[in-house]
């Protein structure tokens, strides 16, 4: 079987695709440019159309196509495959997906109905009666032509079948429509177009493509119906994971390494509209791991926007926990003027910018609400001030960072550091308990020094990149596992043994099935173009591989000779020949090994 990743390599260039985002000039054999991942005067960034590499010599940044488009664009690898193959014509195929050729097809339909509804909206927002009765109130909140085209924005007419007929009348029936959300049947079975009279926010994924649609109601008819109604859960929309105009602040969030989360999509496209583009919003739902998730892919600085209102601050606070979760660096702003982002932008552009550049810090938002909150004065207040953030403070995961809030926080509160001290290491197994997590650990690496267990992690790194940037050395090492013993038994390398077949040892289709193998293969291609530069003659990648096993397995049995040498020591101590005698045939039996491995 021919994998979908290496027939899109074969099909691309990376000359053609890094070309795309940087000027490349012809140097000997491989081209050059300035580095589009850090800055520099002075190209350094070299793309070998030979070996279909890149590397700079400035950054060290380097790999192959795939690795580009990941970095670049700050896409995982399914959506890397999927970006390069429409790029390269290729029709992916079963075996990457998991998924039958019958669901890719309808995928693709309903990519095509979404496309085209986004389109009927906007002719009828520009064209149509939106015209006269959309597009004024959108002028009027102090958005330009320019940013509404920029975020397609639509209008959705007064009736009751005017996109379903357009969409039937391109082919698609019912069945089909109705699976994108823009249409619903009733109880008795009619369909009708779900969207009425409403300005249309076409909801994109990370590569731009329309998944779903949040409508607002017009001004005149706010108090008739429910403000906003979004797409339900479909097949591509799903709520907990979509960030509204992710593919238009993905690259400004990458350059000022930072984001502003706020509350509506109107808020996005009014900061965008003030030249504030590193800003999205979560789409009709809360805060959930899959965003951050997400936006960690591009930066760890967060900015959140919330009401200072009850809820508001609730919102605030269950989103805060879930960011110190995920080791997220947050700031937090709690506008109190009633108003929103969308306002203050309109209003005030340079304003808003003041107030995003001024943020404070989550931590510290938190501590005056609690003094704001509880009386602090009295006993009992103070220590509901005191919880109220040693909650938060217990999900700050880096100990320094941790510190240094509880001595703020005891400050603050005028107590002592130990007694804040306790009251987070409380909070802290109690989430222990909760989540019980146990992490097993090998008996022989807890007799390792730090500097052992730091040399064979960097021994089991070189043998799984070496496996995964190199088809042919994955094959040979899973042909001959019986040799290799308990070096296979580490957590990636047991993976790759177990998954490589089924996935015909393929790199593309091994890293597809668990996205934290994403940065793995991102290191693997970066070592592949490291190892061929070093050696100009092709090296060896499977002699290399070896030796590092070589190197890990007499890692492992010097400390299995140590621990067993131990254990006859003290059986000898206790007086029990018995185990001696079983020991002395373990370390004889190791010793012969040691010989035949040499």
């Amino acid at each position: 079987m021919h994998s979908d990743v290496e027939t899109v390599k074969s099909r691309t260039n990376i000359v053609d695709i890094v070309g795309e985002y940087v000027k490349l000039t012809k140097a000997g054999n491989s081209f050059k440019a300035c580095c589009p991942f850090h800055q520099e005067k002075t190209p350094s960034f070299n793309v070998n159309e030979e070996k279909q590499f890149y590397h700079c010599f400035g950054c060290g940044a380097g790999g192959d196509v795939f690795s580009f488009i990941m970095e670049i664009e700050n896409l995982g690898f399914r959506e890397a495959l999927v970006l390069l193959a429409q790029k390269a014509g290729v029709e992916l195929q079963t075996g990457f997906t998991g998924s039958s050729r019958e669901s890719q097809d309808r995928k693709k339909k309903l990519y095509d109905i979404l496309e085209l509804t986004t389109k009927f909206y906007e002719k009828q927002l520009w064209s149509g009666e939106g015209a006269k009765k959309a597009l004024p109130y959108l002028r009027n909140r102090g958005l330009s032509d320019e940013v509404i085209k920029k975020f397609r924005l639509g209008y959705a007419p007064d009736g009751w079948s005017h996109v379903q007929d357009f969409l039937r009348k391109k082919g698609f029936d019912n069945e089909i429509i109705l699976q994108t959300g823009t249409i619903i049947k009733n109880d008795k079975g009619k369909t009708y177009d779900r969207f009425r009279n409403r300005i249309m926010f076409p909801i994109s994924d990370v590569m731009g493509r329309t998944i779903g649609f949040t409508s607002r109601v017009l001004p005149e008819d706010d108090k008739n119906q429910a403000k906003y109604i979004n797409t339900p859960e479909t097949i591509l929309y799903h709520k907990s994971n979509v960030l509204y105009g992710i593919n238009h602040a993905k690259q400004s969030i990458k350059q000022n390494n930072s984001v502003v989360v706020v509350e509506g999509n109107m808020d996005v496209i009014a900061a965008s509209n003030s030249d504030i583009d590193n800003t999205i919003a979560v789409s009709g739902t809360a805060m959930t791991q899959d965003h951050i998730r997400i936006l960690k892919r591009y930066t760890d600085q967060f900015t959140l926007f919330f009401d200072a209102d009850e809820a508001g601050v609730v919102a605030a606070r269950r989103s805060a926990l879930l960011c110190l979760k995920e080791d997220v660096q947050l700031k937090m702003i709690l506008l109190k003027e009633g108003k929103d982002a969308a306002d203050i932008a309109k209003n005030d552009p340079e304003k808003l910018r003041n107030i995003i550049n001024t943020a404070k810090n989550a931590i510290d938002v938190f501590i005056g609400i609690a003094k704001d909150t509880y009386d602090i004065k009295e006993p009992h207040g103070k220590r509901q001030a005191i919880e109220f953030v040693t909650e938060l403070l217990s999900h700050i995961s880096n100990d320094i960072e941790r510190e240094e809030w509880i001595s703020r926080c005891a400050k603050a509160f005028d107590v002592e550091f130990r007694l804040v001290n306790i009251a987070v290491t409380k909070q802290i197994d109690e989430h222990s308990d909760k989540t019980d997590k146990v992490q097993a650990t090998d008996a022989m690496h807890l007799q390792m020094t730090q500097a052992e267990q730091s040399q064979m992690q960097r021994i089991y790194k070189s043998i799984v990149l070496m496996m995964m940037a190199y088809p042919h050395v994955w094959e040979y090492v899973y042909k001959n596992r019986e040799k290799y013993g308990e070096v296979l038994d580490q957590k990636t390398i047991t993976a790759l043994m177990r998954e490589g077949p089924d996935c015909n040892f393929s790199i593309g289709e091994f890293v597809s099935k668990d996205y934290h193998r994403e940065s793995l293969y991102k290191a693997a291609m970066q070592m592949q173009q490291q190892y061929e530069t070093e050696h100009e003659d092709g090296g060896s990648p499977i002699d290399d591989t070896e030796t590092y096993i070589a190197i890990a397995t007499e890692n492992l049995n010097k400390r299995k000779m140590e621990r067993l040498v131990a254990l006859m020591n003290e059986a000898e101590a206790n007086g029990d020949y018995d185990a001696q005698k079983q020991l002395l045939k373990q370390v004889s039996a190791l010793s012969q090994q040691v010989i035949n491995n040499t």
